[in-house]
Formats: C-alpha cells, structure tokens, sequence
C-alpha cells in the first residue's frame, strides 16, 4: 500500500550518473550514515524490546515472534496469520478490511490510505469530494468502537494482541483527522482547522500515552499514562459534535470542479509511530538542556509529518509538555516535481517564532529546501531553529546529485552541512533511512547476485532489524513477511534511559 505510493518518487538513473556525480568521500559518508543508522536502530530495538520484558503493563506475544516483527514496514502493526485469533472480536470487527499477505495480517488496510489519489491507477481516481465522503462514512465508528477497543487495552497486564488494537486504533482516527485538515488547509477554511487541531492533538496524546509513556522504566523522561481514562477521553474525542459539521463543511468546498486532486490526500511517509518515538528518546533531553525553561515551538511538516509534532508532545513530561506550542506548516517542495501536489497547493503564510526554540519536525530530508522554507516563513527573532526529520534520505544524492549542484553547492560541501544540522540535537542521525532511498546502480548479472548473495545494485543498505524500512535488506519498502529481526537472537538488556 504505501509502497505504491513511495514508488512515485523511486528515481531511476545508470550507474554511470552516480559514478560521475559523487564523489569517493560523499559515497563513503553516505554508507557511514547507514551503518551509523543502523546501528541505532539495532539498539533501540534491543532496549525497547529489554523495557517492554521488564515492566510487565503488556503481555508480550509468543517467543517465536519477536516484539518487533510486528511493526509493518511504512508504519503501523502486523500480527501473524496463525494468531488472528487473538485479536479480540471488537477489533476483528473495527478492522475490517485488514489485509493478509505472506502470513502477516495488517492492521492498515486499503481504507487507511483510501483518500489519497495516489492509490488509484491513472484515469480511475475518484473525484477530491467522492474520496473525502468516505472520512465521512468512516468517523462515526470512531465513537462506536473507542470504549470497547479501550478497555481491554486499558487492563493490566494489557494483551498483546489488544493494545495493538488499541494503537492501531488511534493511528486510524489520527490518520482521518490529518486528512481532513489538510483539506482544510486547501481550501482556507481557518474555522475547521481550529477544530481538528484540537482533536488532532487530544488524539495524539492518548496515541502517545498508550503506545510509548506506558512501558517507560522508572526514572526514564515521559508523559502522564492513566489508561483508565481512555476509554471515556477516545469518546469524548471521537463523538465530539463539531467534528461531523466540520467534515460537512471540507465535503461542501471540495464538490466543485475547480478543486484539485491533491486537495485531499492520505499518505504521509512519516506516519511511523516508533521513528516518533525516537525522536522523543534521542532528541528531547539533548534539546531541553541545550535551552534550559524556553518555550518551544513545535512546528510540523504537513505534507509528511502532520501527526509527528501532536504525538511527540504527548510523550514528554507534563513539565516540559507546558514549554511547548504546536503548529504546522507546508514548505515542503519535491512533491511538486513527483506530481503528487500541484503547485497551487497552500503554503506556510508566517509563523510567530520571537523567542522560541523552533523545531521542524519533517518525514525526511534530502536538499534541505523545505527547512529552507520553513525558515523563510518565521518572523521575529527565534532562540535557536532545528530540523528535525525522522528519516534521512540517503539514496536520492546517488541518483539525483544534480538537485544539489543546482543549489550552487558540491555534492560533498551539502553533506557535509547537512549532517551539522541534523547533528545539532543530541548529536545523533535520524533512525532509519527514507523510504525511497534505495540507491539506483548498475544491475550486476544474476550469477553475480547468486554469488554475492545481496540485492541488485549494491544498494546503500539499512542493516538488520524491524525498525526501518529494512531487515538485512537494501533500503526500500520491503516486502511483509521480512527476515527475522535481531531482537530474536538478542540478549534482553537491563532498560535504561538513553
């Protein structure tokens, strides 16, 4: 599913173009950002996996698959076909058009994404208003499900089975809110966006107590956590009556001919809830005591990361929570050049930053142009601005360095400027590689596969594990199903705050 959206972006060059355009010590820093990646990844999945073990809120699943085995490549949760079963009946029922493929169930089906035309062949994309109606039909489930998805999940120790449920859950109201604002960005409707920010940021407060401020150890930094609450705060949310005149309204604007398709869209490449999470683990203690008591200003790339900012601020704790102001923005630029949004498609007015620590929270990042942006559109005089992507691009310098020298700029000087700003908070990388960085080489012949054993390309690779893209693959969208990840042949660790 989110593959095919991906895909669009997939640029296709000889081996020859990235021979010519990078240089031995860009390709070099490239590949040590992988491992560098990777080996993050490999850690978290380790301490996160020792947490979970340990603090006994979640029962975890059978031995013979691993925690993490169970986050879908692209984001979301896949449980084993054998085991579908376990999930409780009220989820069997919510989820209804969960996909099976090569043993795994999905929890995200073809409704998830639904909305967005990207999901539709050429020429058979149903019109922005017929595709928003279905949000429509969608959201009074919401209201229907929230308490008995809630409750089981609520319990202690929780099901494995139904807190995936529950989280899952969430991810799919979050995913509608996000739809529906962007439609409300589109079309300027400041009323309805209100609405949905406030319900968008209820949402990912509970997504962020359930999925991450649950299982934290003692003493680790994270948000409040009263999962009895949730059942009646999921309902109050989901059953809100604003909300069904607001989805009126977006329907009402978007029947004209005149609307563009990508007024209403539904994929974002950084809806991955653990890629959230690390940011909120490798990031958040470096930034608060870099700028000790100032407020912050949380800034979220629309285009592919509308949920990231709302999320992350419910996993910090109720101290620093108060610090922090949230808003979005669009100065994102290469899904313009994709042919996913037109260049019509709104833009970042201005953003009041006097005084603030701005953080721009993105899905990725490759030129840096859409930060670029971001920082065009602040005004006064801000304490400091990050970028803070969840994902670094590391394919795209192979098979388009040419976007870069167009800015003016050697491929290795951008690099090198690039890791100083995503350096800047606690020091680290992002965790895990674009979706679309595979790097596009020449295809070596099959014998020489069979002998390497690796993938066409000498793609830039990901390293093992379930978090990313990758398990032991070339970076891209994998296939479910993927090889074991490494937690299976780990020695739970102690849990630490890291």
């Amino acid at each position: 599913m989110i593959a095919r959206a991906a895909a669009v972006a997939q640029p296709v060059e000889t081996g020859e173009t990235w021979r010519a355009g990078v240089a031995q010590s860009a390709r070099q820093r490239l590949f040590g950002w992988s491992r560098e990646m990777a080996a993050q990844r490999r850690q978290m999945e380790r301490g996160w996996t020792a947490a979970l073990q340990a603090g006994g809120g979640i029962s975890l699943p059978p031995p013979e698959y691993p925690v993490a085995q169970h986050l879908a490549d692209g984001g979301g949760f896949r449980i084993p076909a054998g085991l579908e079963d376990h999930l409780p009946q009220v989820a069997r029922a919510f989820f209804d058009d969960r996909v099976v493929r090569e043993g795994w169930v999905y929890l995200r089906g073809f409704g998830y994404y639904a909305a967005d035309a990207q999901m539709y062949l050429p020429g058979r994309t149903p019109a922005p208003g017929r595709r928003f109606a279905a949000i429509q039909r969608r959201w009074p489930r919401y209201a229907e499900f929230a308490r008995p998805l809630a409750e089981p999940a609520a319990r202690e120790p929780a099901g494995w089975y139904a807190w995936l449920a529950w989280l899952a859950f969430l991810e799919s109201a979050v995913q509608d809110v996000c739809t529906a604002r962007w439609s409300a960005a589109v079309l300027g409707h400041g009323g309805a966006a209100g609405v949905l920010d406030e319900v968008l940021e209820g949402l990912g407060a509970l997504l962020a107590e359930a999925a991450w401020n649950r299982w934290q150890p003692d003493g680790c930094p994270a948000g409040p956590c009263e999962p009895a609450t949730w059942a009646k705060r999921a309902t109050a949310l989901t059953a809100d009556a604003r909300i069904p005149e607001v989805l009126r309204e977006v329907a009402r604007a978007l029947e004209g001919p005149e609307v563009a398709a990508d007024a209403v869209r539904a994929v974002r490449e950084g809806d991955v809830l653990w890629q959230i999470a690390a940011v909120a683990q490798t990031r958040w203690l470096a930034l608060a005591a870099a700028h000790p008591g100032a407020p912050v200003l949380l800034v979220s790339e629309a285009f592919g990361a509308m949920a990231a900012g709302p999320v992350l601020a419910g996993m910090l704790p109720s101290g620093q929570r108060g610090r922090v102001r949230l808003a979005l923005a669009r100065g994102s630029v290469h899904e313009e050049e994709m042919a996913r949004v037109s260049g019509t498609a709104w833009r970042t007015g201005s953003l009041e930053a006097d005084g603030q620590v701005v953080v721009h929270l993105d899905d990725s990042v490759f030129t840096g142009r859409t930060h670029a942006g971001l920082r065009r559109a602040l005004t006064g005089m801000p304490a400091a601005v990050y970028l803070v992507p969840l994902t670094l691009d590391v394919g795209t310098p192979f098979n388009h360095p040419e976007e870069i020298t167009a800015l003016g700029r050697g491929v290795g000087e951008h690099l090198a400027g690039l890791e100083t700003a995503l350096r800047a908070v606690g020091g680290a990388l992002p965790p895990a590689p674009s979706l679309w960085a595979r790097r596009q080489g020449s295809r070596p012949s099959p014998r020489r596969r069979q002998r390497s054993g690796g993938s066409a390309g000498g793609g830039v690779r990901a390293g093992g594990g379930r978090l990313g893209p990758a398990a032991g693959a070339a970076v891209a969208p994998l296939r479910p199903g993927g090889p074991r990840c490494l937690t299976a042949r780990a020695r739970p660790r102690q849990p630490k705050c890291r």
